[in-house]
């Protein structure tokens, strides 16, 4: 890779890029041990859903040294933070650790995916970061080394390079390629309620229990064939703790399942996902939750992960 010591400090017009950064939902989420290194064993299917915050990634000046200088704009201001423990900014250090490659960087960030939510917003964030200083500082980097540099800043930030239908294990960040899912009306429901990933896990009760991994790559062809139907083998072992603590959102979870073929949570929660069939999805079933929740979205599956909107 191309040192910090091998640029000129340029200067003329910006350099900007703008992307569209996808959601994500679980479709299955086991959890099959602790690891020495605190993260937990987990085995889960991801499928990026076209509900998409904004990233505009602008290079001001190219810098012959020192670290990056940032400046994260986030609209609206309360929708996350805009400062070093934002994913966006430390994608950008991350970046030049690994590069040596520096400059001033200015990074819009236009919300819709909510905080907090078990949707990979921050994570998806990241990812676009990391595509748009490869792209701007024209280092041309192989999609295995930007999701190597993915894994360092989260275990969600590593799918959103690639985005699609994945099955991930690991801690999340090793993944493989599922038959893509096509089909189905995904309708996401927020409460207003937040809930920390890390105390979710702490709180979930391994004891001695050291589970196996169940889903087989060929087994599920055929069921991904057949998505949404009541048949798919997909759980969220996380509900065992988040569920019996939190009412309102076990009343939402067991609603959603009288009227969808699937619903659970999504990560840690607090979102849930529904998905229902086109033939028998109406759009009064999302109206009946918006009555109740502020944040209510009916999207599609996402075929990919991170894209470039500017081509």
């Amino acid at each position: 890779m191309t040192g910090g010591s091998d640029l000129k400090t340029r200067g003329g017009g910006p350099d900007q890029v703008t992307l569209m950064a996808p959601a994500k939902v679980n479709l299955h989420l086991e959890v099959l041990r602790q690891r020495s290194d605190g993260f937990h064993e987990i085995e889960t299917v991801l499928q990026a859903v076209s509900l998409f915050d904004t990233v505009k990634v602008r290079l001001r000046q190219r810098l012959s040294s020192g670290r990056p200088q940032i400046n994260l704009r986030v609209k609206p201001p309360t929708a996350a933070p805009a400062d070093r423990t934002n994913l966006c900014w430390q994608a950008a250090q991350c970046f030049y650790r690994h590069t040596g490659i520096s400059g001033q960087i200015e990074i819009d960030l236009i919300k819709e995916i909510p905080m907090a939510a078990g949707l990979g917003g921050g994570s998806s964030n990241a990812a676009a970061v990391l595509l748009a200083c490869d792209r701007l500082f024209h280092t041309h980097l192989e999609t295995t080394q930007l999701e190597a540099m993915a894994a360092e800043i989260g275990s969600d930030v590593p799918f959103f390079v690639r985005g699609g239908t994945m099955l991930g294990r690991g801690r999340g960040t090793e993944l493989t390629p599922l038959p893509p899912i096509r089909k189905g009306v995904f309708v996401i429901v927020k409460p207003d309620l937040n809930l920390s990933t890390s105390i979710v896990y702490d709180t979930l009760k391994m004891g001695l229990t050291v589970r196996s991994p169940k889903a087989n790559i060929s087994g599920m062809k055929s069921l991904i064939a057949r998505f949404p139907t009541s048949s798919w083998f997909g759980f969220n072992r996380l509900e065992e703790v988040v569920l019996p603590s939190q009412p309102m959102l076990q009343r939402l979870v067991l609603r959603l399942r009288e009227l969808a073929p699937l619903a659970m949570l999504s990560g840690s929660g607090a979102a849930v996902v529904a998905v229902f069939e086109e033939d028998s999805f109406s759009p009064n079933i999302a109206d009946q939750f918006a009555r109740s929740y502020s944040f209510v979205r009916v999207v599609g599956p996402h075929a990919a992960g991170v894209e470039f909107k500017d081509g």
